[in-house]
């Protein structure tokens, strides 16, 4: 295990202890510099991905990081923070589709479908006035999904395995934490999608 790694998940223990014990210098340290950490690993990278994919990759993940700040402040902003998140989506899905996409592979579109239709089922009933945000987010997020899979249908290698691998994480990520925005408050939640969010961002950093 290499000592970025050890960094990265030392920096994330910490901002998930400081979750939990209620520490905001905690929380507000090391929740942004573990996704620096993994920027980092990112920017390291010399994989056989294209340059374009690198760029595209690292301007996603610079974009997350903005994400991270605005739902960490003290007055949350979480559409900005939404905003954030729905950028560094959209550069994630032309780093994908930059090689010889888009994929129109129905098999990886289905399952994907099924699942963003299922989970606004249960969340657009209590999303309020964020009903529009949510839906347009969502199916981003669907869309990175399936790029991110076609890419892997296209080129099964170790890169793009990891980069599905993120996608998928992401999603979990992200569905956790609107359901506990939106639906249900679960107190192990926090501490959960964090580490499903830097799983997420260390795979996606591995795909370069």
């Amino acid at each position: 295990m290499s000592y970025l790694l050890l960094l990265i998940i030392l920096s994330g223990l910490l901002h998930i202890t400081g979750l939990y014990v209620k520490s905001p210098s905690l929380k507000m340290i090391f929740k942004p510099l573990t996704t620096l950490l993994i920027i980092f690993l990112a920017f390291r990278q010399g994989g056989q991905a294209c340059s374009r994919y690198k760029a595209l990759l690292l301007i996603g993940l610079g974009f997350s990081l903005l994400g991270d700040i605005f739902l960490m402040l003290p007055r949350e902003r979480f559409i900005a923070g939404l905003v954030s998140f729905l950028v560094a989506h959209l550069f994630f899905i032309t780093a994908f589709i930059g090689h010889t996409g888009p994929y129109w592979n129905i098999p990886f579109l289905v399952p994907v479908a099924v699942y963003i239709v299922l989970f606004l089922a249960v969340l657009l009933r209590h999303t309020g006035k964020m009903r529009l945000p949510v839906v347009v987010y969502a199916l981003v997020l669907g869309v990175f999904l399936w790029q991110a899979a076609g890419l892997y249908g296209f080129h099964p290698e170790k890169a793009s395995a990891f980069g599905v691998l993120g996608a998928l994480l992401f999603v979990l990520s992200d569905s956790l934490l609107a359901f506990n925005k939106f639906v249900k408050t679960l107190k192990w939640a926090p501490g959960v999608l964090m580490v499903l969010y830097w799983a997420a961002l260390y795979c996606l950093a591995l795909s370069i």
